[in-house]
């Protein structure tokens, strides 16, 4: 078979192409910019070419990402010649549903929980087949793995197409109203969509039982497992402390103790990751001593609490944190790991859509920091909406608080702080700040 993979240098299209590839497919790609991903895949023997063109080799199928619209050229001349298209998660779905697999998904936390289980699974030897959301430096390809045994994915209920696939066992961390545009901006439509996921289940369905939303569902599937901290649970996280870098929580199974997990990064969030992921391993006869040692040699996926930068005095962080609720978590977790220090929140907006949807929990969970930076929105392609001004964000904090337009002028106001963590969230380029300060204190201090 020969693809090509329209948007190949996304980090869901990547792993994708890379599937394709070691599978012993022709494959081919194009995108906007040439980035990690594309030189990566290049290396690997990919042709990418950087720009789309009507110009369209003879392949079988055409891949696109979301970001890929009905008027791009490719898809134009695929259609033109008959050749079939598919969305990224449309051929996701397909492997997943052909293959013996394990899904993760949920508003929150899903790269996370998929890179536990996937380090869980390499530990026991299962030689898992993983795709991620993220760069992980476990993974031989960094988003992607390629083995003989399970495939375990992160399934992307950003663009609807979720309702349409099918996993042996399933992992639901939470459900909140995100992506909306993509469900007719009904947040009912999003959960009936995951609610049809997790009815597919082939074994077992897990669901965190202090989600408001997840713990009411009595769906008819093989087996159903709650993870969480009420009673009600099946597993259930107990007595979480934070003991200096570390933190620690005791695991049980309805009233039985199983042991103690040891995590080397902070948050609540993170602890329920990897409760999900313990649960999923003990079902599937792991053995709890190496569950606790690979959770506890656990390193963060990129852009997850990543420490760029430490010294006695200054800590530079770059999360991808980009929903009030992951904003609000990963603060919570700065505050837990740093007592001592202010926190100073970088923020980068994404998308205007889900600004305007969201404008008051951005609010409310930034204001959980010391002070606040507001950076230019990133758009993520979508057209500016009337009235949604990411400036005005300053307007509506009562803390201390400034707008930056302008990248170096942003840099140029951080390089002189002391005794706190910069912690930038967002899911757009406020990466690239985040690294540029990080390097400048490394300079600055060596």
């Amino acid at each position: 078979m020969k693809y090509f993979f329209s948007g190949i240098g996304g980090i869901g299209m990547s792993s994708l192409a890379l599937y394709s590839y070691y599978s012993g497919n022709e494959v081919y790609g194009t995108n906007n910019e040439i980035n990690e991903r594309v030189e990566y895949l290049e290396n690997k023997g990919i042709k990418i070419n950087i720009g789309h063109t009507n110009v369209l080799p003879n392949v079988d199928v055409v891949i696109r990402s979301t970001a890929i619209k009905d008027d791009n050229p490719e898809i134009i001349e695929a259609n033109k010649r008959g050749i079939p298209v598919l969305y990224r998660m449309e051929y996701l779905n397909n492997i997943l549903k052909n293959n013996w697999s394990i899904g993760i998904t949920g508003t929150d936390g899903k790269t996370s929980t998929t890179a536990m289980v996937s380090q869980i699974f390499k530990y026991a030897k299962k030689d898992p087949t993983v795709f991620l959301g993220g760069i992980h430096n476990f993974l031989e390809d960094g988003n992607f793995r390629i083995g003989s045994g399970q495939i375990i994915a992160e399934v992307d209920e950003s663009d609807g197409y979720i309702k349409k696939s099918q996993s042996d066992v399933v992992i639901i961390n939470n459900l909140r109203p995100d992506h909306l545009e993509h469900y007719n901006n009904d947040f009912q439509n999003l959960e009936n969509s995951l609610k049809q996921y997790a009815k597919r289940t082939r074994d077992i369905l897990f669901l965190n039982g202090d989600d408001p939303i997840l713990s009411t569902w009595n769906l008819n599937v093989p087996q159903l497992l709650f993870f969480g901290q009420n009673n009600n649970c099946d597993y259930i996280m107990k007595n979480r402390k934070t003991m200096g870098r570390y933190q620690e929580f005791e695991v049980y199974y309805k009233d039985k103790f199983i042991g103690k997990i040891t995590l080397p990064i902070p948050g609540e969030h993170y602890a329920y990751d990897a409760l999900a992921a313990t649960a999923l391993a003990i079902e599937y006869g792991i053995d709890f001593n190496t569950i606790h040692e690979a959770l506890f040699t656990y390193k963060t996926v990129n852009r997850r609490f990543n420490i760029l930068y430490s010294n006695s005095s200054i800590f530079v962080i770059d999360d991808y944190a980009h929903t009030p609720d992951e904003i609000s978590m990963t603060i919570d977790a700065a505050k837990e790991y740093f007592p001592n220090k202010r926190i100073i929140t970088i923020f980068q907006p994404h998308r205007y859509t889900r600004l305007y949807r969201h404008m008051k929990g951005f609010i409310n969970a930034l204001e959980k920091s010391d002070e606040v930076l507001v950076y230019r929105i990133y758009s993520a392609f979508e057209k500016p909406i009337e009235g949604v001004d990411e400036s005005k964000i300053t307007n509506l904090l009562d803390i201390n608080s400034k707008y930056f337009d302008d990248s170096k002028k942003l840099i140029n106001h951080l390089i002189d702080y002391n005794n706190s963590v910069l912690l930038f969230v967002g899911a757009g380029d406020i990466t690239k700040v985040a690294n540029k300060v990080g390097r400048i204190f490394k300079n600055k201090n060596h």
